[in-house]
Parts: structure tokens; sequence; C-alpha cells
């Protein structure tokens, strides 16, 4: 069944409104049909099993046959991810979407190439959520913040999160060391893991984040592509933090 994103002020009582660029893909693009089951998410946890009823210029009318809520039970997962070239980050954007990261927090650091925002790239980058949660069958998009400076993004860590930096110098910590399963400990709440630039982070940084109470922590021997340790470092810690069962979205 296709799914597509719904703005909740434009739902009311039984009946839904599609406009905009969802509209113009469901007539448009994919020529769908009066009578045709559709889903819709409203990137508040609210799903909506609905029927095309009427198309008209530039909307598409629906009837809400049945609604759910998404209720998500697991731990919280935030990763930093300095500024990459080139679509690395709109790559990074969409698997963290896919793999349920909560919220998505770009940032510039001392070795990062991309030294200022872009608002034409934020924007894109919630495009890209929005069409990630329509594939992977999200209901709620990550929250993806305005990119920040390494400082602020360090100053405003949650005090209780457990928080990870990801670094390629670091000998012998590895993410077992911090989520060992020998005692079977409930996992953490909130976790917060920092993913570095092409050029990887100084050392003042690691400092820094030490001393904002950071763990650094090695993803073995390899060097990795800065896109491919933001995926496979939060491939690891969903799995780790039990949000890749079945039970959880």
């Amino acid at each position: 069944m296709r799914r597509f994103f719904i703005d909740p002020k434009d739902v009311t009582g039984s009946k839904a409104t599609i406009t905009g660029d969802e509209a113009h893909h469901i007539s448009d693009v994919l020529r769908l049909k009066t009578g045709t089951a559709i889903e819709l998410f409203d990137g508040m946890g609210k799903i909506y099993q609905a029927r095309i009823e009427v198309f008209s210029k530039g909307r598409v009318e629906v009837v809400i046959l049945t609604s759910g809520e998404d209720n998500h039970t697991g731990s919280h997962l935030t990763i930093g991810v300095a500024l990459l070239t080139g679509k690395k980050m709109d790559l990074v954007m969409q698997k963290a979407t896919e793999l349920g990261v909560e919220r998505i927090s770009p940032y510039i650091s001392c070795h990062c190439s991309v030294k200022e925002r872009n608002p034409n790239k934020e924007e894109r980058w919630q495009r890209i959520v929005l069409e990630a949660c329509k594939q992977c069958n999200r209901p709620t998009p990550p929250q993806c913040r305005d990119v920040a400076n390494l400082t602020t993004l360090l100053t405003e860590a949650e005090a209780n999160a457990t928080k990870i930096i990801f670094w390629e110098q670091e000998q012998s910590r590895t993410l077992t060391d911090i989520f060992s399963t020998e005692a079977e400990p409930p996992p953490p709440t909130t976790v917060l893991a920092l993913f570095g630039p092409e050029g990887g982070f100084s050392k003042e940084e690691i400092a820094q984040a030490v001393a904002a109470g950071f763990t650094p922590v090695s993803l073995g021997k390899r060097i990795l592509r800065a896109e491919t340790a933001v995926i496979s470092g939060s491939a690891i810690l969903q799995f780790l933090l039990g949000n890749l069962s079945t039970a959880s979205r």
C-alpha cells in the first residue's frame, strides 16, 4: 500500500485533504484512481488507513477508514554527525531514518571541509527524511536539528544520556565495553553518539568531549569512511539498545 505524508491540520474528523508535493505525486506521478486505498502518516505518530475520494486541482480528498498511533517504548538514539561533503549527508539522513534514529544533529568541527550552514541543504534533508519514512514504514520522522558547532552540541547534551564519541585513535574501548551484557542491565534510556568528519576529530575536540562526559570508543581496526562509520555505528547501537527487534518501530 502506498504511504504519504499528511499535515495534521489537514485532517478533520473522517476527512483529510492532501496538498502540495504529495498531491502531485498521487495524481500526476502515480496516477492513482478514486477508490484506491492508501496509508497516511502525520509525522506526530498518527497513522491513517484512507481511501481516495475526490481529485481537484492541487488537492486530493480522502476519507479516513481507521487510525492508529505509534507508541515508541525503546531507548532513544541521537547521533551528532559532522558535516560531510557532496551527497554523503543525504545518504546519512536516509539511512539513519531507516534505522530508527530518534534525532540527527548535524554540526561543524575544525576538520570539516564544509564550514557553513546551508538552509537549502537542510530543507533537502527534511524531504529525504520524509521520503525515507514512507519507504521504511516509519510513522514518526527523526528530529533533524539545525546545523550547530561542536561546542554547542557538547554543551546542550542531556545530562542523563549515555554519551559516546567514535574516535579512530581509541585503542581499546569498544561498544561492548559500554554495553556489557554479562549482568544484563537494562539499556540506557537515551544515547548520544558523535561521529566525526572525513578528517576526523582533533585531540583538542576529543579532550573537550571527554570533559563534557563523552566516552571515546572504537569501531575496530579498519579505518571507515565517515558515512560508513555513521551508518554502521548507528546500526550497532540500535541493535545493542534493542531497537531492531520486531516489536520496535
